[in-house]
């Protein structure tokens, strides 16, 4: 049975947790006092607009007071009430849609060669952003990271739509305590609007001045060879054709922006200009493993939403032959805690990493080996490196 192309039995199977998380990271608001079997919302910007959520899934009207919920929350984004019904029975997650518009896919469907290069390049391009968010380089010789093949595990491929051809994406937030961004940040938001950002730069910059820009790894982080090939898997054919990519941000964690899409368009030239970087990027040196030694001056980490322990950003002074550096690093649970103790009593770190100088604030990436420095009476380190260490740098 359907109403508003709203089947009864998908209707039935959505949360109450679900619409109301939905609603809440829209900034719908809960009125208070209302009996525990339904939540009642107002719309802060239209006060006598109401939601009401209902609570009890035992009631024989569950899916039809579910499918008006859904149709309020329709009408408030103005988006197709199937769409928002797609989204709350998928856990809390960034959805992904690759539209491609050609010849070919006019009627909604691939040849099976070409359905099969545009699944195998949708994981690649996850793959590629997901190992840029976690060590930024032009060229990723293999991407075989586990945090970032357990985040591809965890993406879910959805229904065909219509709409010459969509695939769409789910990657769900809940992934990866430790690898949180600053403003507890998940892992999987991290990787979806990094991708998002290179997707865009890439379609702006296809001009020859503009590429020799784009290779450069400390001003955009996210594109590497293995973005580009990746790419290029996903190429439409036709001089035409293009390929449309979205991000439709969870509702339960918006960006700061508060934007609710992000939409970039790929015309043909946009994979050409793909083709002619990722050689660049294939040929650029490896970034330099340096050690460094200085200050904590800030900390600014937070717990995860399932790790009580802070992680995240932390910005130091740091010394690196009579030049003083100032520098940002994120790290995890365990490396946060021994720069905690360093702070409290003003205590010398040491750590490996590869130094990106930047205009405002530079950044140092893939740390290991953070330890604190302490001091004999005469100001030898105890438990410093020997000379000769590998990690090179001072």
């Amino acid at each position: 049975m359907w109403r508003d192309d709203l089947p009864v039995e998908m209707t039935r199977l959505v949360t109450p947790r679900a619409v109301c998380a939905y609603a809440e990271g829209l900034g719908w608001q809960k009125v208070d006092g209302v009996n525990g079997k339904i939540a009642v919302y107002v719309n802060p910007k239209a006060p006598l607009r109401q939601l009401i959520v209902p609570l009890d899934e035992g009631f024989d009207d569950y899916p039809d007071r579910t499918a008006e919920a859904v149709r309020r929350l329709a009408e408030f984004e103005n988006r197709p009430p199937r769409e928002i019904l797609n989204h709350l029975l998928l856990p809390p997650a960034d959805v992904l849609r690759f539209r491609e518009v050609s010849a070919e896919a006019e009627a909604g469907i691939l040849s099976l060669d070409h359905g099969v290069r545009v699944v195998t390049g949708m994981r690649k391009l996850l793959l590629a952003a997901a190992h840029s968010v976690l060590a930024p380089r032009a060229y990723h010789p293999r991407l075989s990271r586990a945090e970032a093949e357990e985040f591809v595990a965890r993406c879910r491929l959805g229904q065909i739509e219509r709409g010459s051809f969509v695939l769409t994406v789910a990657c769900p937030l809940d992934l990866q305590a430790g690898l949180f961004g600053p403003n507890s940040e998940p892992f999987a938001r991290r990787v979806t609007s990094l991708l998002m950002a290179s997707l865009q730069d890439l379609s702006q910059g296809t001009d020859t001045p503009h590429l020799e820009e784009l290779a450069d790894v400390s001003r955009h982080a996210g594109i590497s060879a293995n973005l580009c090939e990746s790419l290029l898997l996903l190429k439409p054919t036709g001089e035409r054709a293009y390929l449309t990519v979205s991000a439709t941000w969870s509702r339960v964690f918006l960006p700061p922006t508060r934007e609710l899409r992000r939409d970039v368009q790929l015309r043909q030239e946009v994979f050409e200009a793909a083709e002619a970087l990722a050689p660049r990027l294939r040929s650029l040196p490896e970034p330099r493993v340096d050690r460094f030694f200085g200050f904590v001056d800030e900390l600014r980490g937070n717990p995860g939403p399932n790790e009580p322990r802070p992680s995240g950003e932390v910005r130091f002074t740091l010394f690196d032959q009579e030049e003083e550096i100032h520098a940002k690093a994120d790290l995890n649970v365990t490396d946060y805690a021994e720069a905690i103790a360093a702070h409290a009593v003003t205590e010398l770190v040491t750590f490996k990493g590869i130094l990106h100088r930047l205009p405002r604030l530079n950044r140092i990436d893939n740390v290991t080996d953070f330890r604190r420095v302490r001091l004999d009476d005469n100001g030898w380190p105890i438990n410093g490196p020997a000379t000769n260490d590998p990690g090179g740098g001072t």
